[in-house]
């Protein structure tokens, strides 16, 4: 794979018409398939693919036993999205641009710009994916005032009665205002919130546009080769004909075991990839995935690779002989 320095990014291209033309939420269901939902709740999903607005919103989620917690500056227009950050931030300087098919996001240290898949219309999936899933009851009650607006609350929980989210909606608007996540017992370990939001805001199309001279596109694949060769991995990944693409990598370390995490998207279907230095259980990393997962490994060289998915074990040891070991990108 070659990557080449770029005089100019243009986010804009991605999409044969500019954002305010642009009305297909990528990733939503048919309206027409949700039946006996809540009010607030198909508000909310109707609403996606024209909203339009400006706003900060704090965020905050749970990392191991600590929380960590930034403020964020969205525009939005449909499914486009840009994301800055105050300049008191850690993140001050930093750039994120999505659309439907692809997420960019510019690092000023390095001039980079990082090529990777969208998160938003995934995370709104997930949300409509309540309207129809009988393994959760939804409740609707008057909510709080949210950056001067009067809300809606849904409160999501398991059959059992166990609060698993809260989300709180402009009724007028269908904006999310506020969304909190729990855990098994309750103790929230995520949320966002808007603290200032202009729902009439006029959007230029130049917005969701990154341009920078001699940023350099960094594609998941060189993400990956990089993480590899400074971790001392093989470069080995799973090819694009297999109808899964690479969505991230990482190091990760196993209770002692170093290991190297590849993430897969083939639609809405995920497979996980560890390549590790050492023997592991894989129950280890299923029990952490989930039961319903499938689980293939096998050893070479002295490391042990592990597949994993909610695909059959055929299909995970057919992927396994179809895993390439790549040349290098980097440089070039």
């Amino acid at each position: 794979m070659k990557t080449r320095l770029l005089s100019c990014i243009v986010l804009a291209v991605l999409a044969s018409t500019g954002p305010a033309q642009v009305r297909r939420f990528g990733g939503m269901r048919p309206i027409r398939r949700f039946q006996n939902v809540l009010p607030i709740l198909l508000r909310a999903i109707k609403a996606q693919p024209s909203l339009r607005y400006t706003g900060t919103y704090t965020t905050e989620f749970k990392q191991g036993a600590n929380r960590v917690r930034h403020q964020e500056i969205i525009t939005r227009d449909g499914v486009w999205y840009r994301i800055d950050f105050p300049n008191d931030s850690q993140f001050a300087g930093q750039v994120i641009v999505e659309n439907q098919t692809t997420r960019l996001h510019y690092y000023p240290i390095t001039n980079e710009i990082m090529q990777q898949p969208p998160r938003h219309g995934e995370a709104w999936e997930r949300v409509a994916n309540l309207a129809n899933n009988k393994k959760f009851v939804l409740r609707s009650a008057p909510g709080e005032m949210i950056a001067g607006y009067r809300t809606e609350q849904l409160e999501v929980s398991d059959i059992q009665g166990n609060l698993v989210q809260r989300l709180f909606i402009e009724p007028g608007s269908g904006v999310i205002m506020k969304r909190q996540l729990f855990d098994l017992v309750g103790t929230q370990i995520g949320f966002f919130e808007f603290s200032q939001i202009d729902m009439n805001a006029k959007v230029d199309a130049s917005t969701f546009v990154i341009k920078r001279k001699n940023a350099k596109i960094v594609t998941p694949m060189l993400q990956l080769e990089r993480i590899a060769k400074r971790r001392g991995f093989p470069f080995r990944y799973l090819p694009p004909s297999s109808g899964f693409l690479l969505e991230g990598s990482s190091f990760r370390n196993f209770a002692g075991v170093e290991g190297l995490v590849e993430t897969y998207l083939n639609g809405k279907v995920r497979l996980w990839i560890y390549l590790l230095k050492a023997p592991i259980d894989p129950e280890r990393l299923r029990n952490a995935g989930g039961k319903n997962l499938h689980v293939y490994s096998f050893e070479a060289g002295g490391e042990t690779t592990v597949l994993m998915g909610n695909v059959d074990d055929p299909a995970l040891i057919r992927f396994a002989s179809m895993m390439t070991v790549g040349t290098s990108a980097i440089g070039h």
